[in-house]
């Protein structure tokens, strides 16, 4: 029982009111045993029932546990104090007994409870995703549960209302705070074709939205469980307490032993056996890791496990993605050129049709220019996408290929025209995207993107945290890098890389020893985030690539949230050595002062739980962590 409580996992099916009430009947029995034998009431075995069925209360369920435990062969801590009661109970000395399992149960509810909170947050926000949902069946409606929801259902939301699935708006305006799911606390605007997240709330606009995911696939179900699952991958410090935990029985029993042998006083030894149970060692780690994780997802970060962020405490290396990561991946058409007998219109037609089914920033932007320029886009088939390169598809019998020149024969292989104008672009910082007929180059679309407003300074704070080298890893032309690396502070760009590009520029980062943090859009950076020591993806709240690819996910695309995720991934690593430190502290003080009898049987109780109280109350202060040195949005 007491040994299980250093497994966070185990606190939600473990806490009761019942746990609490059942403690504390069996320590107002031992207090009225003690009150009887104190007065010399009559009959005098009363006191001695009190005792007697104090003990069984809090007693009978440590014994036990430690009883399954070595008979499923998993010894833990309840060993030592279930040797304790049982000495005590044969020496006859019932109360003492009564008020050892009185104590350590209640410290060991006391440390449970304190430990929920590290849960609480990400309950609670859970706990927002309405239960009920407007399902639209033509022009009518009706109210259904939440759980009948299916993907591709329509769904009606008003004002006020909080969107019960994630979904598309297909039709209507509105203002939606995002804070439950992004850490952000400012209403965003959102139109038709953009997405909406469960347990978001609607504020002043009617939508109707088809519903792409629902319960534990949306943005906030993959919180709650990420949530969940975090102490499955402990940091490696808490492997190594893991590692040596099992010594400590035979190492305590020998103690206990010993302690017998030379001083002849049982009390010693049972003082001993309780103040050796090192619950607040085992505990400094995992209670840390679910806190900086449940802290991190109320800032909009998702991580996959605390081993993760024992990673990102030690990097020193920060690699970046340039369209999407440092830009805001809202690219836009600011000129179309077509080779000569040949309309604006139909090189925007080729190229948005190839484009139609792709989810690059660079293809949206395709799309709108299609759009705007009201322009017939044809059904594509056989389309095939090369990461880094472009798009193939076959339209109408032609084969269309959009992307880099590298596509191609390279822009050695463009008409003059087209070569001097695909120049011209990348000279002032655009990004041309060539479209190719049936491998004949027939045009050149020069794409721009907007740098993130927060990219600056975010580069400046991260240097300030000590992050020696920063740079950019980008598939577009040297120029345009070079031009956002100069905007932003950066001085070491990685220009026309393809993907396995990546991957080695990252490998010689590691090769020189360094640990390293790729951020980028977790669709076509997949490699990379799986390479670099920690894969940091943006916008994971509706990309499921990222969260599979990726050790984090920043469900807001901000690369603001960088520094935060890094002062609190050091706070949770240094919380974790102070929390050891306590735990060693604690148990060596306790066991030496049983050994000497100063501490009894009792005192030692107590002085144990004062020990694992405090560790616990450390690692949940990770859950009030503010970083003073960001804005409140980074928070």
């Amino acid at each position: 029982m007491i040994g299980r409580f250093s497994r966070i996992g185990d606190y939600r099916e473990l806490f009761s009111f019942r746990d609490f009430t059942l403690c504390g009947a069996g320590g107002l029995l031992a207090f009225g045993s003690f009150i009887w034998d104190f007065f010399n009431f009559s009959p005098a075995w009363w006191g001695l029932a009190f005792a007697v069925v104090a003990a069984a209360i809090n007693g009978v369920p440590i014994v036990l546990g430690a009883a399954k435990g070595l008979w499923q062969r998993q010894v833990n801590m309840d060993e030592l104090v279930s040797l304790a009661i049982v000495a005590t109970l044969v020496q006859g000395e019932f109360l003492t007994a009564a008020v050892i399992g009185f104590i350590m149960t209640l410290g060991s509810l006391i440390e449970e409870a304190i430990g929920e909170s590290s849960r609480k947050s990400i309950e609670a926000l859970a706990r927002m995703t309405p239960e009920e949902a407007t399902l639209l069946e033509g022009a009518a409606t009706r109210t259904v549960p939440v759980s009948q929801i299916r993907v591709d259902d329509r769904l009606l939301v008003k004002p006020g209302d909080r969107i019960p699935v994630d979904g598309i708006i297909i039709s209507g305006t509105t203002a939606v705070d995002e804070s439950s799911i992004t850490g952000e606390s400012i209403p965003r605007t959102r139109k038709q074709g953009d997405t909406v997240l469960a347990s978001t709330l609607n504020y002043n606009g009617v939508i109707e939205i088809k519903t792409t995911r629902v319960g534990d696939d949306t943005a906030m179900g993959r919180v709650v469980r990420l949530v969940t699952e975090a102490e499955m991958h402990k940091p490696r410090s808490a492997r190594y307490v893991d590692r040596y935990a099992k010594w400590f029985t035979p190492l305590i029993l020998s103690a206990a032993v010993l302690t017998w042998w030379f001083s002849g006083e049982v009390n010693r030894a049972v003082a001993v056996l309780v103040a050796g149970c090192p619950c607040a060692l085992l505990m400094a780690a995992p209670t840390a890791t679910v806190a900086a994780v449940a802290r991190a997802a109320r800032a909009g970060i998702l991580v996959k496990g605390g081993r993760h962020l024992e990673e990102v405490a030690q990097a020193d290396a920060i690699l970046f993605d340039k369209t999407g990561t440092l830009t805001l991946g809202e690219a836009r058409v600011e000129e179309i050129f077509a080779r000569e007998g040949l309309s604006r219109e139909e090189i925007i037609s080729c190229a948005a049709g190839a484009e139609q089914n792709c989810t690059h920033p660079l293809a949206r932007a395709v799309m709108k220019a299609a759009f705007y320029a009201k322009v017939t886009v044809v059904k594509a088939e056989n389309v095939l996408s090369e990461i880094g390169l472009g798009v193939r598809a076959m339209l109408g019998g032609s084969l269309i290929e959009v992307g880099s020149a590298y596509l191609g024969s390279g822009t050695a292989a463009l008409p003059a025209p087209l070569r001097a104008r695909l120049e011209a672009m990348e000279e002032r910082g655009a990004t041309p995207l060539v479209v190719y007929r049936d491998q004949e180059p027939i045009g050149i679309l020069g794409v721009t993107d907007t740098i993130r407003k927060s990219a600056r300074r975010t580069v400046k704070t991260l240097s300030h945290l000590g992050i020696t080298r920063m740079g950019i890893l980008s598939g577009d032309h040297l120029r345009s890098v070079n031009r956002i690396a100069a905007d932003i502070g950066l001085s070491e760009t990685w220009a026309g890389l393809k993907p396995g590009d990546k991957l080695q520029v990252i490998e010689e980062f590691q090769r020189q020893g360094h640990r390293v943090i790729f951020v980028g859009d977790g669709i076509n950076d997949a490699p990379a985030l799986a390479r670099a020591n920690i894969g940091v993806a943006m916008g994971a709240a509706g990309t499921d690539v990222a969260l599979e690819t990726a050790d984090i996910a920043l469900t807001h695309d901000e690369v603001a949230k960088l520094p935060f995720l890094i002062r609190l991934s050091r706070r949770m690593l240094t919380l974790i050595k102070v929390n050891i430190g306590l735990g060693l502290v604690f148990n060596a003080a306790a066991v030496f002062g049983s050994s000497y009898g100063a501490l009894s049987p009792i005192a030692a109780s107590l002085f144990h739980n004062a020990g694992s109280i405090i560790v616990v109350l450390s690692s949940a202060s990770l859950i009030f962590f503010q970083d003073i040195h960001t804005s409140g949005e980074d928070a």
